[in-house]
């Protein structure tokens, strides 16, 4: 007997029609995204995962950096199968043919960012990021931030997305800020010190001049008839002592004048401060102020630049000698302190008696080239500030209560502290 029924299965071409014009609007979507994208077949990787977890590894990453063949044979089985029109500009490629084929050519200038994009795929993560080196099909190297999306059931398996955007030009301006920076930053110091000369002149001239004593005193000793040998050994053992010493002080003081890149070590803020109060404690002295100094012992250490640290403190030690210029000697007072807050952050804070800030400037006292003083060019506490925020900290200014102005900072404890 007939049968009306098809031989095969019932085809909805309408359903189908809007299929390809789902697919076609969503190839053209990707095709016209202002960032570079290209479509990864990484289904290659899932068999190799399988045998590594059947063979007890759990995790990829030293087991990559043992088996350096691995990351090579991977990029060379994962497949590149589409790309779009930015892709293809950023990898200066003819078409986007030139790109479809293994991935090895994406990570050929930043082999360990393709390890690390491995592992997020072996541990299950949705996403990666990071900032890598590409090199294009015209040899030029550029800045990108990755960012991987991979797949996970029932999504389609053969499609994971990278996405590169580049930017070479935003970290060579970052670089360039930096290096303006820290050339403001040494122009500050270079600044602090010339404010700072009859202190280091007196400091400099008290070891040369116990050097000189010394040695005028051992001539005398072995000009006698019987040179007394002992004594002269010990007033050399003084010399010795006393050069040490005048190298210390010239040591620190080019240390605040040297370029020098920033760096980030472990730091004691106690001890950062009593070095700071060597650059001053001249003035301090010969102005007659009592320098009061309560320290924290049991203070957490911080993360940060002990000579930018240095700078901050010597700033502010100034503006509090400044803001007593119109006492007599003996009448000022300045009270330094570290603490550990609530919060588990580290806090400075200095205050001085003199006359405070005034309301109007206490929003602009931070400002750059702002001053209230005659001389002044209003770049120290700008640049402490700016110290700070890079430090990862805050800084203040007030008016304390009992009079005089009050300015705090506060350091996030290194970690582990």
């Amino acid at each position: 007997m007939g049968s009306d029924e098809p031989d095969g299965p019932v085809i909805d071409e309408q359903a189908l029609g809007s299929l390809r014009e789902s697919e076609a609007r969503y190839r053209s979507l990707i095709h016209h995204l202002p960032c570079a994208l290209i479509l990864v077949d990484s289904r290659a990787m899932l068999a190799i995962f399988d045998a590594l977890r059947g063979a007890g590894v759990s995790d990829i990453g030293p087991h990559l950096d043992d088996h350096p063949d691995l990351p090579h044979h991977s990029r060379a089985i994962v497949r590149v199968t589409d790309a779009n029109r930015s892709a293809v500009e950023l990898f200066a490629a003819e078409s986007a043919e030139r790109l479809i084929g293994p991935v090895d050519y994406v990570f050929a200038a930043s082999p360990d960012s393709a390890k690390r994009v491995i592992t997020a795929h072996f541990e299950g993560r949705r996403n990666h990021s990071e900032v890598m080196k590409l090199r294009t099909f015209d040899g030029q190297l550029r800045d990108v931030q990755l960012s991987v999306t991979y797949p996970t059931p029932p999504e389609r398996l053969d499609v994971t997305l990278l996405m590169f955007e580049d930017v070479t030009e935003r970290l060579r301006t970052e670089g360039q800020l930096r290096q303006l920076q820290a050339d403001y930053s040494r122009a500050a110091r270079i600044a602090t010190l010339g404010e700072l000369a009859s202190s280091i002149a007196h400091e400099v001239n008290q070891p040369l001049s116990a050097i000189a004593m010394n040695a005028e005193t051992s001539l005398r000793w072995l000009a006698r008839d019987e040179p007394n040998l002992a004594k002269v050994r010990e007033l050399i053992a003084r010399v010795a002592e006393s050069a040490h010493h005048a190298s210390e002080i010239v040591q620190r003081i080019r240390g605040m004048a040297a370029p020098r890149p920033p760096e980030s070590v472990v730091l004691d803020l106690n001890r950062v401060v009593e070095e700071a109060l060597l650059f001053v404690c001249h003035d301090v002295e010969s102005r007659g102020i009592l320098l009061t100094v309560r320290f924290d012992i049991g203070l957490p250490k911080v993360l940060g630049d002990r000579v930018q640290l240095q700078q901050v403190i010597v700033n502010l030690l100034i503006n509090g000698l400044q803001a007593q210029a119109g006492k007599g000697v003996g009448e000022g007072r300045i009270a330094l302190a570290t603490a550990k807050n609530p919060d588990g952050t580290v806090r400075f804070s200095i205050r001085d008696d003199g006359p405070g800030i005034a309301e109007e400037n206490l929003d602009r006292v931070f400002d750059g080239f702002f001053t209230t003083k005659m001389d002044g060019m209003g770049i120290g506490l700008a640049v402490c500030q700016s110290i700070i925020v890079a430090h990862r900290g805050t800084i203040s200014a007030a008016n304390d209560p009992e009079g005089g102005a009050l300015f705090e900072f506060t350091l996030p404890a290194a970690p582990g502290a």
